[in-house]
Parts: structure tokens; C-alpha cells; sequence
């Protein structure tokens, strides 16, 4: 039976703070959003990478960088020469919002945040502004791309082919941001289409009684170990060519506040993500992790030509034993 290929994707941005609504607040930057400093101690980016090379695990930073019109370019110049000093590789996230910091007053939102309400030829601006970005920045020229939100459409994909782009990993079933036009479509595996391959992030349907069918994302912050293992061996069983999780830079912190003044870490998330981590050395026979840097045409081509799209019901008592999570979370 042929490997399922794994993609552990790591959005890694800036936030806004607060900005726009209160003109007093700045946004959060490298320190806290990015390598969550608390004290002396990292749980960003540094312990995510820590984890994942413990494990010889390959990972993808899908790296925003039109904050630029904030932070200036330094914040995300250093953000990805750090990654790529630590082995792992670099492709592009935009969210566009930053561009309002063009304008006289940022919190009028001249700009939208998601890239599919600009036309087709904003998005390949858009695309190849980021792209050339990340290569001055020390990354190899990119070939896969994830919208910020989501917020992808058909242009997108057509400014990314127009762009050099090969990957695209903008789709999510449980996201009403991703391809709006086509959202009603079954597509949980990689697959071709307008010339670029698409690795959605991988869903599930979730099982609770009384409720109405609700899809999740293998979201390291959004689902409990069990529920991750279980849809990795069902893909499996029944062969899905690839399985994409996503997690972000700030995954490991808790903010207690829009400025970040004060957070703590996510112990429990840690743990999960260092025990997928060890699930995937483990049953390397059953699973390959990729990253999307390592690809070429070829090998996308041979991915993309018998996809299996099942979105799998995960037992009730896994999602129970997250819902219980949650509450003592937020009790304690």
C-alpha cells in the first residue's frame, strides 16, 4: 500500500492588535506573534521547529508578508532567514488588510483582507509583490501559496499560475472563505485544476448527537490527538494521497489580550503536536511527510492523477473527549 504523503503547515503572521477599531494600538509583531516570547523562553516558531526536528519532520511556513506596510521589511526578512537557518522551507501567505496601513487612516478598511474580492489582476500584483519579497529575503522562489483566511478563488489560482506558481493550499471544507463558488464541492484530497495543484487542508465530519453535520480542519488548536490519529489511519485505509494539518506561529500561546501583554503557554497543544510528531517517526511505513518546497512538477502530476476525496465521521467519543478538554480549559 503507497505512503500517505503529510503536510504540516505552519501559517506564520503578524496581527493586527486592535488597530483598526482603537488608532492607539499598534500591531503585534516578531516577538510575541511570531517566536512567543514569554520571559526567556520561546514557544513560537523556535519550539514548533524544536519539536518537529526532534522527530526529523519537515515542515512548511506559509510566510505573510505584506505586513510589510506596517513593520517595514526587517520583521519578516528575519522571520524567514530564522526558518530557513533551521532547515525548514519558506512559500507565501498575504493578507491583505496590511495595505491599509497605506492609507491616512487605517481603520477606515479601504483594503479587504481577503484576496478573492480583488479582480484578477490585483491578485497577480498581489501574488508577485509577495513572491519577490520572499526571494529578497533569502527564500527560494516559491511554488506554493495559501490565501490569508482562506479567502481564495478561481483568479486566485489563474494570478498563481500567471505568477510561477505550482501549489496551491487555499481550500478548507469548514471554511466559508475558501472558494465561496465552489464550497459545495467534496474535495478533501490533492488535486489539478486550472493548472495548479490544490492540497486542501484536510476535514473531517465531526460527531455530535442533535447537531447538524459540521466539518473540521486537522487544526493542531481545533482538534484533540485522537481525532487526528483517526483520520490519518482511515486515509490510510482507504488511500488518500495526501493529508495537510495546519497550525500557526502563535498556536503554543494563549493571549489574554489583543496586544499580547500578556500570554501564556498552551501546554496541552504542545503536548498534541509533539505526539503527532512522534506518531508520524513512528509509522513511517504508513506516512511520509513532505514539505511543499521539496516538490517538482513531475511528482505533482503523479499525486494529483488518482485522488481519493472521503471526509471521514470521526467516533463520537473522541470529539466528546475534546469538548471535555475545552471546558476544564476554560474553567481553569
Amino acid at each position: 500500500m503507497p505512503k500517505v504523503n503529510v503536510f504540516i503547515t505552519v501559517d506564520t503572521e503578524h496581527s493586527i492588535g486592535g488597530a483598526f477599531i482603537d488608532s492607539t494600538l499598534k500591531p503585534v509583531g516578531n516577538e510575541k506573534r511570531v517566536f512567543g516570547k514569554i520571559g526567556d523562553q520561546y514557544y513560537g516558531i523556535p519550539l514548533i521547529i524544536d519539536i518537529a526536528n526532534r522527530y526529523d519532520i519537515p515542515l512548511t511556513f506559509f510566510l505573510e508578508v505584506l505586513n510589510k506596510y506596517y513593520f517595514g521589511e526587517n520583521e519578516s526578512r528575519e522571520v524567514c532567514r530564522y526558518i530557513i537557518g533551521r532547515g525548514h522551507n519558506v512559500q507565501l501567505h498575504l493578507h491583505p488588510n496590511f495595505l491599509n496601513f497605506t492609507r491616512p487612516n487605517p481603520g477606515e478598511h479601504h483594503f479587504s483582507d481577503r484576496l478573492c474580492n480583488y479582480d484578477l489582476e490585483k491578485q497577480v500584483e498581489l501574488i508577485k509583490e509577495g513572491r519577490e519579497l520572499l526571494i529578497q529575503y533569502g527564500a527560494k522562489p516559491p511554488i506554493a501559496f495559501r490565501a490569508g483566511n482562506f479567502a481564495a478563488d478561481r483568479n486566485t489560482l489563474e494570478a498563481l499560475k500567471r505568477s510561477g506558481f505550482l501549489i496551491d493550499s487555499s481550500f478548507s471544507k469548514n471554511c466559508g472563505n475558501s472558494f465561496p463558488e465552489a464550497n459545495h464541492i467534496d474535495i478533501n484530497d490533492s488535486f489539478q485544476v486550472e493548472g495548479i495543484c490544490e492540497f486542501p487542508v484536510t476535514n473531517f465530519v465531526e460527531s455530535m448527537p442533535f447537531r447538524a453535520k459540521r466539518f473540521k480542519a486537522l487544526d493542531i488548536n481545533g482538534v484533540s490527538f485522537q481525532e487526528m490519529k483517526y483520520v490519518l489511519n482511515q486515509g490510510r485505509t482507504v488511500g488518500l494521497n495526501s493529508i495537510t494539518i495546519i497550525l500557526h506561529s502563535f498556536s503554543f500561546i494563549k493571549p489574554y489580550d489583543v496586544q499580547y501583554k500578556v500570554i501564556k503557554p498552551r501546554w496541552r497543544v504542545i503536548r498534541r503536536f509533539e505526539k503527532l510528531c512522534y506518531l508520524l517517526k513512528e509509522d513511517s511505513e504508513a506516512f511520509e511527510v513532505k514539505s511543499f518546497g521539496s516538490l517538482d512538477r513531475d511528482q505533482l502530476d503523479q499525486m494529483s492523477s488518482h485522488s481519493t476525496h472521503h471526509f471521514f465521521q470521526v467516533p463520537f467519543k473522541f470529539t466528546l473527549i475534546r469538548y471535555l478538554q475545552e471546558l476544564k480549559n476554560r474553567l481553569w
